[in-house]
């Protein structure tokens, strides 16, 4: 599976991530402003923003590729495995 979202729907999930973070999390004033801070700097149309989806779609296509389990031969028998079992 291929996933990859655009700056402006990484922005969303950066904004309500944020949102439900400042919402149900108990932080000091200094930690909200800390997060205020973290998600102003991505705003959208910003380079930061850019490259924060960069950095996230290649983590979300990790994510995907180790919890996805594919089908190989191996012995000559069929086996179905994700990539972190195989590994082991």
């Amino acid at each position: 599976m291929n996933v990859i979202l655009n700056p402006g729907e990484v922005g969303a999930v950066v904004s309500l991530v944020t949102a439900r973070l400042l919402d149900t999390v108990d932080l000091s004033e200094e930690g909200r402003e800390l997060v205020r801070a973290w998600r102003r700097d991505r705003a959208p149309g910003t380079p930061a923003l850019d490259a924060f989806s960069d950095d996230f779609n290649e983590r979300l296509a990790a994510h995907v590729d180790d919890s996805t389990r594919r089908r190989y031969m191996r012995g000559g028998r069929f086996r179905k495995e994700t990539a972190a079992e195989r590994t082991r």
